[in-house]
């Protein structure tokens, strides 16, 4: 029986998740599962919803908005970089 390597970042840093349980949290594409990919779709999630939330809650501006979300997104990205090596 072949056993799926979970790629995301909670399970790299050896806590029991499915790949799968973040495709349906964040609605994405189940072809995404137990790829490298996965963590990428997340963030880009995050990030929309970061932006719709900094203009609505917020009153941010979307250029502000966009701005903000982007670097909490490459922070992000870093830090499950640095988990992954």
């Amino acid at each position: 029986m072949k056993t799926n390597k979970n790629y995301n970042a909670l399970a790299n840093r050896g806590i029991a998740i499915d790949d799968m349980e973040f495709v349906k949290q964040f609605n994405l594409d189940p072809a995404l599962a137990y790829t490298p990919k996965l963590n990428d779709a997340i963030l880009d999630s995050i990030y929309y919803q970061n932006i719709k939330g900094f203009v609505e809650s917020e009153g941010m501006s979307t250029g502000r908005a966009k701005a903000e979300a982007g670097r909490l997104r490459a922070d992000a990205k870093k830090a499950i970089a640095l988990s992954m090596s």
